[in-house]
């Protein structure tokens, strides 16, 4: 039955909007077509990863907005069409905690924000609540953003220059192409599979909103195939590499299209693709096409040589 009470997408708590996100984007791309349109509840929550709460809350969102149709003992179906799937996306708000998390990233890259923080400096900047502040503060700690307090103030980690930019493309060729060769190399083939969703449902809905979503998709995809190596190594060294850029990216923000990223996200799905078939001297040979595409582009950035695009989201891989 569907939750009582109606859900407004100011309602929505973090989770549910998550999950609303999620279950909108898988059905962009058209993952909801083998079930014909069925969702039940306990198979969202397996699929999305999360619990009951906030798939109920999602659900009962979406039926209120005209997506889903509640079918008794049956669950729920899929009756919106692409047009409103996608009016139902734009209109779901950017959660808070995400907004002030992508501010401060886009604030320190560009110099406005100091390498050290109170977070009451944070607060009267960016008028966020308290607890907003702090879960924010603990996700980019949590994220190695953040290397950590000393008395009141946190600290940013380092940034990459175009230098440590070109050292690191040189370096992920060689140890991400690698890690594709360990005699060890074993994939999780569900874990795969998710990867495949969330780089299909990325190519179906892009907004400049997205570019979180974008990086994290894109940086699973990385640490997946150094995971299935084998090679504690490998996988500390792409960890390292993801953690790096995670802030460094943001300075191509105004210069990557809708286009760049879903190429990019294809991309990825040839890699995965050639893994699932067992190819994987074709999967190191599609990746490392990727990321000298992507070292090229931060040469014509250097170069000033990219030209600024539609405002979307950050450099693709």
């Amino acid at each position: 039955m569907p939750v009582s009470g109606p859900i407004t997408a100011s309602s929505l708590t973090p989770l549910g909007l998550q999950a609303c996100s999620q279950i909108l984007d898988q059905a962009l791309a058209g993952r909801f077509e083998a079930a014909q349109g069925q969702l039940t509840e306990l198979a969202l929550c397996s699929r999305l990863g999360v619990s009951r709460t906030p798939v109920r809350m999602a659900l009962q969102y979406l039926h209120g907005v005209g997506v889903l149709a509640h079918e008794p003992r049956r669950g729920w179906r899929l009756v919106a069409g692409r047009a409103q799937l996608q009016k139902a996306r734009r209109a779901l708000p950017q959660d808070e905690a995400l907004a002030l998390y992508y501010g401060l990233l886009r604030d320190r890259t560009s110099g406005l924000l100091a390498s050290k923080v109170t977070e009451h400096e944070i607060r009267q900047h960016y008028q966020a609540r308290a607890s907003v502040v702090r879960e924010v503060l603990m996700r980019l700690l949590q994220d190695g953003i953040l290397r950590g307090r000393s008395g009141l103030r946190w600290e940013f980690a380092e940034t990459m220059d175009a230098d440590n930019e070109r050292e690191s493309y040189r370096f992920r060729i060689v140890i991400e192409c690698a890690a594709l060769a360990e005699p060890g190399f074993q994939v999780d083939k569900r874990r795969l599979e998710a990867s495949r969703q969330r780089q299909q449902a990325l190519i179906a809905h892009a907004t400049r909103r997205s570019w979180l979503e974008f990086f994290d998709a894109n940086a699973e995809v990385h640490e997946l195939l150094a995971s299935a190596s084998g090679n504690r190594y490998y996988l500390r060294a792409v960890q390292e590499q993801n953690r790096l850029r995670r802030i460094s990216d943001l300075s191509d923000y105004p210069l990557v299209d809708v286009e760049a990223l879903q190429r990019s996200c294809r991309e990825h799905l040839a890699v995965l693709d050639a893994v699932a078939a067992g190819e994987l001297g074709r999967a190191a040979g599609i990746l490392r096409a990727h990321l000298e595409r992507a070292s090229d582009l931060l040469e014509q950035r250097v170069a000033g040589t990219l030209e600024p695009a539609r405002p979307l989201a950050p450099r693709a891989s």
